[in-house]
């Protein structure tokens, strides 16, 4: 397959950013409710990137997130230009955190692995962490994943198909995931919307959960990688407890008590630290 890639630099133009989420707002207050696809269509960018800038809309109360769109939030809140710089700044900070995770996930991976990589932001950015010449086999279901492993010449791909979901870019069948219950991997690295030492691990599109159930079964090391503001969340699609993973990698920014929580719950918790990107 010949795979068109839209490349998009996540340490872009501050400005272009903010300019971008000032034109957002006004299209959706206008729409009340649109879908990730037709805001990414309209203005020109993937649906990774407007994900991102819907995760900084809604934490400041713009907007409230169904699956696979938006509405307007009933605070009806606006960013004020105040609150602008931060919160851009905050989200350099996060992805700053998702590149730690994902290189101390990545010094975790051997010649010869078998590695599921699970769909999500910070999983994906493990493989720029991968020797290009490593010699490994890729499971896999989300079409990100397969374009970042597609042309290594040491790399042999499981690509389980199915229909494809544009709002997330993977795709699910029955048939996939029976080949994925059918296979099994030594490493698996697994992404999560929410995590709770009570309430257990828990993702937001439903179709992706019985695939990470799955995938965990029948791997003989499996890691979530989270960064740490989705511990605490909760999301309807709960795949597994805390304790089922070999470890649970985060960031520095991980609160104390819910460090003392996971531990008390049987959860093994890794650390990525600043000076790991130095």
């Amino acid at each position: 397959f010949d795979w068109i890639i839209k490349v998009e630099l996540w340490y872009g133009d501050g400005v272009k950013r903010q300019s971008r989420l000032e034109t957002l707002q006004d299209i959706i207050a206008q729409a009340n409710s649109i879908t990730i696809k037709d805001l990414a269509d309209r203005m020109s960018v993937s649906v990774m990137t407007i994900r991102r800038d819907m995760e900084i809309l809604e934490s400041a109360g713009v907007v409230r997130s169904y699956r696979g769109g938006v509405v307007v939030s009933e605070r009806n809140n606006r960013l004020p230009g105040s609150m602008r710089y931060s919160l851009t700044s905050a989200e350099t900070a996060n992805v700053e955190k998702k590149r730690a995770i994902a290189k101390k996930a990545a010094a975790l991976i051997g010649d010869g692995d078998v590695v599921f990589f699970d769909a999500g932001s910070t999983v994906e950015l493990i493989l720029e962490y991968i020797n290009p010449d490593l010699e490994m086999t890729v499971l896999c279901y989300s079409l990100n994943v397969l374009n970042l492993v597609a042309n290594r010449k040491n790399v042999k791909i499981i690509f389980s198909g199915g229909v494809y979901h544009p709002d997330s870019q993977n795709f699910e069948s029955p048939e996939g995931l029976q080949l994925l219950e059918r296979n099994r991997s030594s490493k698996a690295f697994i992404s999560a919307n929410g995590i709770r030492a009570d309430l257990g691990v828990t993702s937001s599109g439903q179709f992706e959960t019985p695939i990470k159930r799955a995938v965990i079964e029948n791997s003989a090391q499996s890691y979530l990688v989270v960064d740490s503001s989705k511990c605490g969340l909760v999301r309807t699609g709960h795949f597994a407890d805390v304790d089922d993973f070999t470890s649970i990698i985060t960031d520095w920014n991980l609160e104390d008590k819910m460090k003392d929580e996971l531990a008390e719950s049987g959860a093994s918790v890794m650390i990525a630290t600043e000076t790991i990107l130095t």
